[in-house]
């Protein structure tokens, strides 16, 4: 099995991209400019899980100025396999959304599928619903793919 190693650019047909459904609230469209994959340990058995760090920093028009960025995290199975992965169902399989006002809406149900991935590759899909802060149960629905480079 290859190591997964921290890269924070994209290799080429590499992308996480993602849309909100189903709120009130205007999400734009989340297209990911880079990312960092690391490996965790979480849990209470220290499950080694895989950590995507995907980040959404929109162009600024002058050097000077930075936009506040938007973040989402993805932890997967460290073994890559394929296959649906119920949230909640396990230590290593997690989802959680940081919006550019530093909200952060955790998902509370939904699945993460992987996918065969091309080369060194992992690939998959997500359909989550997260939850909003501060609510009684209120959520949206998230729905994005994602293809990143697990090892160099």
């Amino acid at each position: 099995m290859n190591a997964v190693i921290k890269r924070t650019s994209f290799a080429e047909g590499n992308y996480i991209n993602a849309s909100a459904f189903a709120t009130e609230k205007d999400i734009t469209d989340f297209i990911a400019t880079s990312r960092l994959i690391d490996r965790v340990k979480s849990g209470p058995q220290k499950t080694e899980t895989v950590k995507i760090t995907a980040i959404d920093r929109p162009a600024s028009k002058t050097k000077a100025k930075s936009l506040p960025a938007r973040e989402l995290v993805i932890c997967i199975p460290a073994d890559f396999a394929p296959g649906e992965y119920p949230l909640k169902s396990r230590d290593d399989v997690s989802f959680s959304f940081k919006d550019a006002d530093d909200t952060i809406y955790e998902g509370i149900s939904g699945d993460i599928v992987l996918e065969p991935g091309v080369g060194d590759s992992v690939k998959g899909n997500f359909k989550i619903d997260l939850e909003f802060p501060d609510t009684d149960g209120e959520t949206f629905l998230l729905k994005g793919v994602f293809q990143v480079l697990k090892a160099g």
